[in-house]
């Protein structure tokens, strides 16, 4: 097998793995070739050491991209672990595949890679591949080109090895049917949800009931344990705002030592009105287009805007006329006779007519930026924010080496180390683990150290927590209160919502149960006995993925089967909300085997990703359970 899979280089894979490269360093180490560094490792593959520093560099980059996606700045502590974890999981698997491809001797030669890195966007300039961006780009990224380069290498051999697996699948016609049959089936419906607010009922509750739940569920009215802390914070862009950029001088200057970071290509923003025509238009579909794009001119040049043009065109039913606006763009991304017009016109100019080869044009000049425009004065704001922040960072380092050394050498205050940096030392309130304050508190590093065993006995500063670029804090915890339950005087508003809620619950899914019961008896959905009021909804041929139907609903009625005898398929299902779904399945109808190639195509190559994809989980599953692995979880 990995004779074929050495000459599968490339692939529908291809698109992913390279689209994803940069991406795919968070988790794909360069440990193959240079993971000697370093004496703490945290796993080791047949006797290949992975070390603190690949993981640390992993982590974080995974860190950042999981707080991107939750668009949330600071992680609970479970979801820390869970990267951790991850990593460690990744970097493992990744050593193992490393492992696998110098043995199966698969190549990827020096020209392949050059046009590789030449492809990727990451390094584009206005003329193509930028050596300059590229490297540039890299070293922003703390990598070496050499590094990044034989990491590349890897992951192209790793999609070679994918690939191969995945080239060698094939689907049989039968199966592609099946599919497509199974996908098309539809189904009829009759529905309701119950819902669970019907059936609370805010009656009077025994002193002795509440007591008994309170008694029951102490976990419930707990007051968790809780920290009161006081903490020194030094952030750059806290500091940038001290930096006082009157000196004009310094700010030009600083624009023309960073003035690549500043310039940019030409662009223009345009508003079109144009009608379309193509080579296969006749003659006189031409002199219609033409006609159209000269009645929208003589419109403009009677003081209308384009927006009332087009309004005009479509409220008359002239629906040949389209309108379109477009943001900055360069030269030659639109037809060569508009590009002429636009990039040689000032801003808020109109064309005539311009006739391209996809249709007739009206082209009105919007905002210019870049080219000429490159200059001082258009990025001032810019310049004098970055020049603040560069003088901070001077200031940061400095001074955060201050902190940390004040704050352990006189551990127990904060006061020595804030007045020698000039910030505040801020007091919180008494907060928990489950609900801290916003802001810096809300941090997971932050509260990791607030609730440190050592910290909270000792009262101790703690070391300084980084808990962003240039931002760092040190805190003590000043007072700490273990965790309790609250008096019941103080939660028996509480202890009576929970136990109306409980009463809801209980009497819901007997309702449920016996609505069901009745339907199943072959009573009618609207003869329905019941202590709430029931709204029936009934859908016909409804399919797998109709928006119109709750996603629960659908999902059970096409789990359970197909109706036999004209007897309909009765449901019952608890949805996430406490709420209840009683669904009648009616009637299920076979799906058809759509015969055109397109439809065929699409079916065919997303049953080979899925499969592809499940085969490489098993084939780096079985190389794993193969390869001599150990970890040292207690090194992270």
């Amino acid at each position: 097998m990995l004779g074929t899979i050495r000459d599968k280089a490339t692939g529908w894979i291809a698109g992913v793995i390279v689209g994803a490269l940069i991406i795919s360093f968070a988790f794909w180490g360069v440990s193959f070739y240079f993971g000697q560094g370093g004496d703490v490792n945290v796993a080791t593959v047949n006797g290949t050491d992975i070390n603190l520093k690949s993981f640390q560099r992993s982590f974080y980059t995974l860190r950042k991209q999981m707080q991107s996606m939750l668009e949330d700045d600071a992680l609970t502590l479970e979801e820390e672990q869970f990267v951790k974890e991850e990593t460690l999981k990744r970097l493992v698997e990744t050593e193992v595949i490393n492992q696998v491809i110098a043995d199966a001797g698969l190549r990827v030669t020096d020209q392949k890679l050059v046009e590789t890195i030449r492809k990727l966007e990451y390094f584009k300039g206005d003329e193509g591949f930028d050596r300059d961006k590229y490297e540039r780009t890299i070293i922003s990224m703390g990598m070496d080109p050499v590094v990044f380069e034989a990491q590349l290498r890897m992951d192209l051999l790793s999609e070679q090895l994918q690939a191969g697996l995945s080239e060698s699948l094939f689907v049989l016609e039968s199966e592609l049917n099946e599919v497509m049959q199974i996908q098309s089936q539809t189904r009829d419906l009759t529905y309701s949800i119950l819902n669970l607010t019907s059936y609370i009922d805010k009656d009077d509750v025994a002193d002795s009931e509440i007591e008994a739940y309170y008694k029951a569920h102490p976990e419930k009215f707990a007051d968790p344990e809780k920290v009161k802390v006081e903490y020194v914070e030094l952030d750059v862009n806290e500091l940038a705002k001290t930096i006082t950029t009157d000196d004009e001088e310094s700010l030009r200057a600083y624009y023309n030592d960073n003035k690549d970071n500043y310039d940019v290509v030409e662009q223009r923003s345009v508003t079109k009105l144009f009608v379309k025509v193509d080579e296969k238009s006749t003659e006189e579909d031409k002199a219609k287009a033409k006609e159209v794009i000269d009645a929208a001119m003589l419109m403009i040049k009677e003081g209308k805007d384009f927006e009332a043009v087009i309004k005009t065109f479509t409220e008359e039913g002239k629906g040949a006329l389209e309108f379109s606006e477009h943001a900055f763009m360069a030269k030659g991304i639109m037809d060569k006779e508009v590009d002429e017009f636009l990039f040689s016109s000032d801003e808020g100019a109109i064309s005539e007519p311009i006739e391209t080869k996809s249709g007739f044009n009206i082209v009105k000049v919007g905002e210019i930026r870049g080219g000429p425009k490159n200059v001082y004065e258009t990025v001032a704001e810019q310049v004098k924010a970055d020049y603040q922040k560069s003088e901070a960072e001077l200031q940061f380092f400095e001074l955060a080496d201050q902190l940390t050394n004040l704050s352990y050498e006189h551990s127990d205050t904060l006061e020595l180390a804030s007045e020698a940096i000039g910030r505040s030392v801020i007091e919180s309130d008494y907060f928990s683990k489950e609900n801290p304050p916003e802001g810096i508190l809300s941090n997971s590093k932050v509260i990791a150290s607030s609730f440190d065993p050592e910290l909270m006995n000792t009262g101790q500063n703690s070391e300084a927590i980084e808990v962003g670029d240039n931002h760092i804090v040190v805190l003590r915890v000043v007072d700490h209160k273990a965790a309790s339950i609250k008096p019941l005087a103080d939660v028996r508003d509480d202890v009576i919502a929970s136990i109306w809620l409980q009463q809801a619950e209980d009497k819901i899914k007997k309702a449920s149960e016996n609505i069901a019961e009745q339907l199943k008896s072959g009573a009618k959905p609207d003869s329905i006995s019941s202590d709430v009021e029931i709204e029936w909804t009934t859908v016909e041929k409804v399919k797998r993925d109709d928006v119109n139907v709750n996603r629960a609903v659908l999902r059970n009625a096409f789990q359970a089967g197909k109706p036999m005898d004209d007897k309909p398929i009765v449901l019952t299902n608890r949805l996430g909300s406490g709420d209840y779904a009683i669904i009648l399945v009616t009637a299920a109808h076979d799906g058809e085997v759509v015969a055109d190639d397109e439809t065929s195509k699409k079916y065919d190559i997303e049953l080979r990703r899925s499969r592809g994809t499940t085969e490489w989980q098993e084939f780096i599953k079985d190389a794993r359970s193969r390869a001599d692995v150990k970890l040292f979880k207690d090194n992270i």
